[in-house]
């Protein structure tokens, strides 16, 4: 009865998502679930933000004050991402960066193309060193409500073995295969968000670009890090962001307590 409801919960909410992209108003964005702006960070604040980040990486998770901690994924111990570590509120740690949040660079845009309020829930640095084992497969962030993030590359990534972000473009809208995985997710007591099980039959597009390249996406498209990632360690900018009408919001607490 339990995975029932669950079930019947989740199948409401993409009905709702799809009235939610039927009044998305940019079309570009609204048909493919993600857009790119190059240049969008000059090199030189992308140079700022990785030389201040190497000076603070470590193996372990730990406080950085009291808006910003520092979390090793590979510590959380499921064999997903070892490779991973990343810098939340990092924008506290950045007087440069705080002021691009404070002036609403990023969200100011992002509304603009979808047409609703969003809230930043987090601005954090992601490290990503060569790993071609145990990168998380084809996976949602959630499944709908949407939520979005903003990646900026710190460094190049212009090839796939250097790990660009990775989706099926358009497949926010892929809502069959998404509930055929999630159905199956709750029926087998799997993690709800993978998408693996189930793919459309459409090749995933590698969002290369130069530092200072941004990309605006939908998280409940099908997507996952590059599993090709095989030279260089990327540094990257993720900005979180839910919908204001969905709030309000919990504490923000991604690898805080870890």
């Amino acid at each position: 009865m339990v995975k029932f409801l669950k079930i019947l919960k989740y199948l409401i909410s993409e009905i709702a998502d799809t009235i939610f992209w039927l009044t998305t108003p940019d079309k570009n964005f609204k048909k493919a679930g993600v857009f790119i702006v190059p240049n969008f960070f000059t090199p030189e604040l992308c140079d700022e933000l990785v030389e201040q980040a190497k000076t603070l990486l470590s193996n372990e998770s730990k406080s950085l004050g009291p808006n910003s901690w520092f979390y090793v994924r590979g510590n959380k111990g499921d064999g997903r991402d070892t490779k991973v570590r990343q810098f939340f509120g990092f924008e506290h740690l950045n007087e440069n960066l705080k002021k691009i949040v404070d002036e609403q660079t990023v969200t100011n845009l992002f509304e603009a193309k979808l047409g609703k309020k969003l809230v930043l829930r987090n601005c954090s640095m992601m490290v990503d060193e060569p790993d071609t084992e145990t990168k998380r497969s084809f996976h949602s962030d959630n499944n709908p409500p949407p939520s979005f993030k903003a990646f900026v590359y710190l460094t190049d990534v212009k090839e796939e073995k250097n790990g660009p972000f990775s989706v099926i473009v358009g497949t926010h809208r892929s809502r069959y295969l998404r509930a055929k995985n999630v159905i199956n997710n709750i029926i087998n007591d799997r993690k709800i968000t993978d998408l693996e099980t189930y793919l459309p039959n459409k090749e995933e597009t590698a969002f290369t670009g130069e530092k200072g390249t941004a990309i605006f996406s939908t998280q409940t498209a099908f997507h996952r890090g590059n599993p090709k990632h095989s030279e260089k360690t990327r540094f990257m900018l993720v900005f979180y962001y839910s919908l204001e009408s969905q709030g309000p919001f919990p504490e923000f607490t991604l690898g805080k307590d870890s």
